[in-house]
């Protein structure tokens, strides 16, 4: 897997972190370049330095994930995940390939994070990492949280608060909620055609 890694500004002490960019398939360098990786690509495409990024605070690893995404690609298609246990597999593997790597991080407190549609991957990965980690199973990893902002959980419920939110926010006016709630039906039904 293709990885971007920060060592922290402040001490390597910090934390270990590793973010998640939602989708599926958005490449982590989206996080590090436009929310909250080290740097921002200004208008002249040079880079600036992110005074809210994170690795003020933490190490930081962005994975371009699952494989397919990104720069990280199989020439074998029995390498592409089609759902959460065979990516928190992967992402394992990663992690114990990366705390090979850098021995020096392994005592660090270790947190999932990130966002959207990886609101599926983060407690798959922790789990994963829970049940390595019981089992003794290669490098202990030193879990010790999850952050999942604005998660994509379960998108038949989800789905039919966004228009609340955005009628009860000004967003949109009551022809267009109703609109837009005449298709939820629609939408649910091509979410479970989805579904394995």
């Amino acid at each position: 897997m293709f990885y971007f890694f920060f060592e922290s500004r402040v001490s390597k002490d910090d934390p270990v972190v590793i973010w998640l960019t939602g989708g599926p398939g958005c490449s982590g360098a989206l996080a590090l370049f436009y929310e909250n990786g080290p740097f921002h690509i200004s208008s002249d495409l040079s880079l600036t330095w992110n005074d809210y990024g994170w690795d003020k605070v933490s190490n930081i690893i962005f994975v371009d994930q699952p494989t397919g995404t990104g720069f990280s690609y199989s020439s074998d298609s029995s390498d592409l995940r089609q759902d959460e246990t065979g990516v928190s597999n992967d992402l394992y593997d990663f992690l114990q390939a990366f705390f090979t790597k850098h021995p020096d991080l392994v005592k660090n407190d270790f947190f999932i994070t990130g966002e959207s549609y990886a609101g599926h991957y983060i407690p798959a990965l922790a789990s994963r990492i829970n049940k390595g980690n019981s089992a003794k199973e290669g490098i202990h990893i030193n879990l010790k949280g999850i952050a999942i902002g604005n998660g994509l959980t379960n998108p038949e419920i989800q789905y039919e608060a966004y228009t609340d939110y955005a009628l009860n926010m000004s967003l949109i006016d009551q022809s267009a909620y109703e609109d837009i709630n005449s298709q939820v039906p629609s939408c649910k039904q091509k979410i479970k055609d989805c579904r394995p």
